[in-house]
């Protein structure tokens, strides 16, 4: 079913391939920031989260009549994105296109029942609650307070999520961000990267088993402040 947003968005990319450029700035104005969030986590720098923006919306103008009209804008614009990061970092020869076969056979060889639609993890929309690595470091973080050791302390523990992340495979960091920072559900996620839900479903459950493993003496902590 369309939302208002979703009729929106068709409306601005029909003047869009009309060449309408206030369209085009509607629909820049309405995505920047979610994509600029998007890019950040996934690569930790302002400078090329801005080049990957910039290349997004290039490829959004120069592509608008390859639109099609059975996608949502949304999909349509972050399987844009997704490509000009995968394409960055090919280029700096750091990323492999391939995912590992053993975490996306997970959902196949039934070790991820823990993702199934009765997980009390899991909302009505598909994802998971909280991805809780994430969500207790970062909520550690931000509770400290602005004395000299907190703050030191407060950015080790930033640096661990940083270089957590950084440390996943980068498709796994990108359905782990894309869920967890950017809020998407499982489906969303399925349809703007075109991949199956259960390929969705079996990589976040692998990025944040990985994830909790790399953290896990800040997680151990903050689980014992919150017991205590």
């Amino acid at each position: 079913m369309s939302t208002a947003s979703d009729n929106q968005d068709r409306k601005l990319m029909a003047a869009l391939k009309r060449g309408n450029m206030e369209a085009f700035e509607q629909l820049f104005y309405k995505y920047y920031r979610r994509l600029y969030a998007l890019f950040y986590r996934l690569t930790w720098d302002d400078g090329r989260a801005e080049d990957l923006l910039q290349e997004t919306f290039m490829r959004v103008w120069r592509g608008a009549m390859t639109f099609r009209e059975d996608l949502k804008v949304s999909s349509w614009v972050y399987r844009i994105g997704r490509n000009c990061w995968i394409d960055l970092e090919a280029r700096r020869s750091s990323v492999r296109r391939a995912v590992d076969v053993e975490s996306d056979s997970l959902l196949d060889s039934g070790r991820v029942d823990a993702l199934s639609e009765n997980d009390p993890r899991a909302t009505s929309s598909g994802r998971y609650a909280a991805i809780r690595p994430v969500q207790l470091i970062e909520e550690m973080a931000a509770g400290k307070e602005e004395s000299p050791d907190n703050k030191a302390e407060k950015r080790e523990i930033e640096d661990g999520v940083r270089s957590g992340l950084l440390d996943l495979d980068p498709m796994h960091r990108l359905v782990l961000v894309m869920s967890f920072y950017q809020g998407m559900t499982y489906s969303e996620i399925a349809e703007a990267l075109e991949i199956p839900l259960g390929t969705v479903k079996s990589r976040v459950y692998y990025a944040e088993k990985k994830l909790r493993d790399k953290l896990k003496r800040f997680v151990m902590k903050q689980e014992g402040v919150k017991n205590a």
